[in-house]
């Protein structure tokens, strides 16, 4: 079945998110998130996009965009192939970064559009890479910290969220308490929802994480990395499907060693792992636990 046309046209406000292929990693460092933050700055500008919230995770991203000129798809389009191209030079590898098309859904302002800009900003709290949301203001990889202090990056613009964060006479900060309230509002109740308001059920779940106990994603992906390094593995051999040897004996290892030190489940562990639960289950069930080499 052909796939539709993208709706796009002036003015119109698109949360837009897409995963790496696999669910793998689309940033495995602080240079790989510069450049791509890099990118994004110089095509806002070149297709007329403007962008009020944004958030980097290790497999996907979050950008929610006003298309000015309705040029989105030219936006995206030089994005992810510019992306992509230094990412496979640098990481000397070939094929697809990305998993199938991105996501483009509209958001009417007059609705959704505060509980997009919070789910944005929430993101690293919700699966545990940042442990509060007062941590949150000092965390780098979203628009969160410069919408409340200011700072990089010099392109994320804050005209709309001025405009509809009112201000209740307190000036230009007034907006700006509006937000951080907003944001702090109950930002997750621990059981997967957002609170009141939530807008998780308009998207795929599959295209982000689920919600875990805060830091289980970051101690997850320390092991992964520590466990790799030490048998001298690709992550990007460990995370997916790829059937060779070493690769599957350091997937099983992580597996253990996560199902010792976290309370997360297995369909979490595989999810992370881009694999089937009944694989990683099976994992778990056979075979001896690794020696480190050296």
């Amino acid at each position: 079945m052909p796939r539709g046309p993208r709706i796009d046209f002036p003015g119109a406000v698109h949360h837009v998110y897409a995963r790496g292929i696999e669910k793998r990693d689309i940033f495995l460092d602080d240079v790989d998130r510069n450049s791509f933050l890099h990118r994004v700055g110089v095509n806002l500008s070149r297709w007329g996009i403007g962008c009020s919230a944004w958030s980097l995770m290790p497999n996907h991203f979050h950008l929610l965009l006003q298309s000015n000129n309705g040029r989105l798809t030219s936006f995206m389009q030089c994005l992810l192939t510019g992306y992509s191209k230094y990412f496979n030079e640098r990481r000397r590898r070939v094929g697809h970064l990305f998993q199938n098309r991105y996501k483009s859904p509209i958001i009417d302002k007059a609705g959704y559009f505060f509980d997009v800009v919070r789910y944005i900003h929430l993101n690293p709290v919700r699966t545990g890479i940042v442990r509060s949301v007062v941590e949150l203001e000092e965390y780098a990889w979203t628009g969160h910290r410069k919408i409340l202090h200011g700072g990089p990056p010099e392109w994320q613009d804050t005209s709309l969220l001025r405009a509809e964060f009112h201000d209740d006479g307190h000036g230009d900060s007034g907006w700006r308490m509006t937000y951080r309230d907003h944001i702090r509002e109950n930002p997750t109740d621990g059981s997967g929802n957002e609170g009141k308001g939530s807008v998780q059920y308009l998207y795929d779940l599959e295209e982000c994480p689920p919600v875990v106990s805060l830091g289980s994603y970051e101690i997850f992906s320390r092991i992964l990395h520590r466990l790799a390094a030490s048998h001298g593995v690709p992550v990007e051999e460990v995370v997916g499907g790829n059937r060779k040897y070493s690769a599957v004996q350091v997937r099983r290892e992580v597996l253990r060693v996560c199902k010792s030190q976290l309370s997360v489940t297995t369909v979490q562990l595989a999810h992370w792992l881009g694999m089937k639960e009944n694989a990683a289950a099976y994992l778990l069930k056979s075979g001896k636990p690794l020696e480190s080499q050296g």
